[in-house]
């Protein structure tokens, strides 16, 4: 819990319908808690992170009192789960609060193949995690996340190969588009998938699976490229990564659904 909590608690002061738990992840083991109970709990329309974890005090839980349950955008939690402010887990004495964690991998000290240190740069967009925890049962719940866009235009870097990390858990969709405006320069785009993976040493990058999906090709002046990718087709992946040899400017448009459009 690296990062600053909300207070759940205003909200419920302030007789909000819902707790909304967002936040870009700081770190792989952010954790959030809550000790209101609620009706129902849901991946939030804007979480970059696809499966939650879910932890709750229950007294037949062994061992230590908790169970788990995963939230996803293809599942929601209906039912009143209780916050056991005055009871602890066990053995670690902490109270039974309702806990929310990224089920899905991040590392962000994720190298791709290749990367030349102190030549090469790197930048991730940290994946949101968001929950929405509902003080009352709802009449309805559409645990659905929307599309979501990214867009950039310039690069901070001026040597070597700029990489891009952008998050992707559980879509199923992508569209990309990509135009070199620099009038005098060619850019060379490539787009690879990777699967994070645990590892003792954060510098064992061989362990992350990787899949090209654009082998990194010039792109001249002036000249616009479109990449599609499908999970039927490419397969599903934690996050993309892309590749730029320029600053740019060079547009670079990012559009992905859950939907296998």
């Amino acid at each position: 819990m690296a990062y600053p909590q909300l207070n759940p608690d205003q909200y419920a002061v302030n007789t909000y319908g819902f707790i909304p738990f967002s936040t870009p992840l700081s770190s792989p083991g952010d954790i959030y808690e809550s000790p209101q109970s609620g009706g129902a709990f849901a991946v939030g329309p804007n979480s970059d992170i696809a499966n939650v974890r879910m932890a709750y005090f229950d007294d037949q839980a062994t061992p230590g009192f908790m169970q788990f349950v995963t939230l996803s955008p293809r599942r929601a939690l209906v039912g009143t789960v209780n916050a056991r402010n005055e009871a602890s887990y066990a053995p670690s004495a902490r109270p039974g609060k309702i806990l929310f964690w990224a089920e899905d991998i991040y590392d962000p000290n994720y190298r791709p193949t290749g990367f030349v240190a102190n030549t090469d740069h790197i930048e991730f967009i940290a994946p949101v995690i968001e929950v929405y925890e509902y003080l009352k049962m709802p009449t309805s719940l559409g645990p659905a996340r929307i599309d979501k866009e990214f867009v950039f235009q310039n690069y901070n870097f001026n040597a070597g190969v700029f990489y891009l990390v952008v998050p992707y858990y559980g879509r199923k969709y992508c569209y990309v588009n990509f135009t070199n405006r620099n009038q005098t320069t060619p850019n060379t785009m490539g787009i690879v998938g990777v699967n994070y993976a645990i590892t003792q040493d954060g510098s064992a990058h061989p362990y992350h699976q990787e899949t090209t999906i654009r082998v990194a090709a010039a792109v001249n002046s002036n000249i616009g490229v479109t990449q599609i990718i499908r999970a039927s087709a490419n397969g599903m992946f934690d996050a993309l990564v892309f590749s730029l040899t320029n600053a740019g400017p060079a547009p670079l448009r990012i559009t992905m659904s859950d939907d296998p459009l």
